[in-house]
């Protein structure tokens, strides 16, 4: 019988074993997904923030932070809003409810730039897929700063040193 689909790693057809480990490891991860919803430990998400209506940088800003269980201080508030501004998402491109610009899928919506950052459905989804993808390990830096809420350029080196994509910028209390 010809097998239909050959299953390539560096060229090279793998074993079975390594076939078997392959498929373990999917379902493991599978299993993991299932559980946490997200594949990561996202923010406990704080549904009562989050309102549907319309955003300011600022007052999303406010609503991401609270969101995300993280302190509404003067440091946090300024720091989320010069990263907004760095990254220019919804207000300044057309990621739609997508103010930090971030490429997580999110079921309905589309890619709207070579980088893979998404347009979204709505606030709420918009709000979603941001505190998921600071809930992937690569992003710990960025929640410690937010937690610790007293120093906006710490989080804003924090977003420069992780795989966000942001470029170095300023922020301030």
């Amino acid at each position: 019988m010809r097998r239909r689909y050959q299953i390539r790693r560096y060229g090279r057809r793998l074993t079975s074993g390594e076939a078997a480990g392959a498929v373990v490891a999917g379902a493991v991860l599978a299993v993991a997904v299932h559980f946490t919803g997200h594949g990561a430990a996202a923010p406990a998400v704080n549904a009562a923030a989050i309102t549907g209506g319309s955003y300011t940088p600022a007052s999303w800003a406010g609503a991401l932070l609270s969101a995300g269980g993280w302190p509404q201080t003067g440091c946090n508030l300024g720091a989320v809003g010069a990263w907004e501004a760095a990254e220019g998402g919804n207000w300044e491109n057309s990621a739609a409810f997508n103010p930090l610009d971030t490429t997580q899928y999110e079921p309905g919506s589309s890619v709207m730039n070579s980088d893979g950052v998404r347009a979204y459905t709505s606030w709420e989804q918009g709000f979603q897929a941001t505190l998921t993808t600071l809930g992937y390990p690569a992003y710990a830096g960025i929640r410690s700063a937010l937690a610790a809420g007293d120093d906006a350029q710490a989080v804003a080196v924090a977003v420069a040193a992780s795989p966000w994509g942001t470029g170095p910028f300023t922020a301030s209390c």
